[in-house]
């Protein structure tokens, strides 16, 4: 699958080369960003240290609670995250970042820092690659329903194969994140991120573990899920307006089709000399024609990324 390997003009002469020479731990810097995760950051920077990662940092939202405190007292940088979300974190980063990848891990125990090395071993090929929860069973349903969705939207946009655009462990080229345009503010910035790299086609997975969290949820997937949406929206229709206007104008012409029907069904107009049946077949008609060629789009987007 796309997703899954390496990108076809690299062989394997190269690729058996290059695993001989893998990312060093002191190349990477690994980012954390924080907003009162006492009860976990102390777990966090131990697991990350731990893996021999010399180069971590702490970026925290103005946390109310012991955080900071732990943080200095494990002597580990921290920094005071500049703009808010997420979105202000990776900004503030970029600001302290001298090795050219970094990775992103959430402060708040669910991602293991063993996994990164995973991730490291793609990224001499890729502008991100992102770490796929397979543990979906400390996911709660309602956020697992959510994911799926959102998914789904981001590959027929950006014909990927990708399982988990918002996982909050993922390694980033350096000089592509200090490019990257940022205007999102919250957990959607990880959707803006891989959008950013699936549009250059420099954007893969690898399956990691993942474990329940540490203290409070912040996530609220009614909230946090509509705000991904519309930036998968928003960013479809910048980064793919073909396909996008393709399936707005189908889902209109559909909804329209069917409320003629009905109409024409439920409300005869005998005084005109058409059925408003007709035109709403029509309509339905125009509607799958839409949308079967944007559906094309995207299978031809993803054909002419293998």
């Amino acid at each position: 699958m796309y997703s899954e390997n390496y990108p076809p003009h690299l062989n394997s002469t190269f690729i058996n080369e290059a695993s001989r020479n893998r990312i060093k731990k002191e190349d990477v810097t690994i980012v954390i960003p924080t907003l009162n995760e006492e009860n976990a950051i102390e777990l966090v920077l131990k697991d990350v240290l731990l893996e021999g990662y010399p180069k971590t940092l702490v970026i925290d939202g103005n946390s109310a609670d012991k955080t900071v405190k732990i943080v200095e007292k494990m002597r580990v940088p921290i920094y005071t995250q500049s703009g808010r979300g997420k979105t202000g974190a990776i900004k503030t980063a970029l600001n302290y970042i001298e090795t050219p990848y970094f990775g992103v891990i959430d402060g708040d125990c669910t991602y293991s820092a063993r996994d990164i090395e995973a991730l490291l071993e793609k990224a001499p090929y890729y502008s991100q690659v992102i770490g796929a929860r397979r543990d979906r069973a400390n996911i709660k349903l309602l956020n697992r329903l959510g994911n799926n969705v959102i998914n789904l939207i981001f590959n027929i946009t950006y014909g990927t194969r990708l399982t988990d655009v918002c996982s909050g462990l993922y390694v980033l080229d350096t000089s592509f994140a200090k490019k990257l345009v940022l205007e999102t503010g919250g957990f959607d910035v990880e959707v803006e991120i891989a959008a950013q790299a699936a549009a250059s086609n420099r954007v893969a997975e690898v399956p990691i573990s993942y474990s329940s969290r540490v203290g409070v949820q912040k996530l609220d997937p009614l909230r946090d899920g509509f705000l991904i949406m519309s930036s998968i929206i928003k960013l479809s229709r910048m980064h793919n307006p073909l396909m996008f206007y393709s399936y707005l104008s189908g889902f209109i012409l559909a909804i329209a089709g069917f409320g003629l029907t009905v109409l024409d069904i439920f409300v005869p107009f005998n005084y005109l000399s058409f059925s408003f049946m007709y035109l709403g077949i029509l309509f339905i008609g125009a509607s799958i024609l839409l949308l079967m060629m944007a559906t094309f789009l995207s299978q031809l987007k993803y054909l002419a990324k293998k």
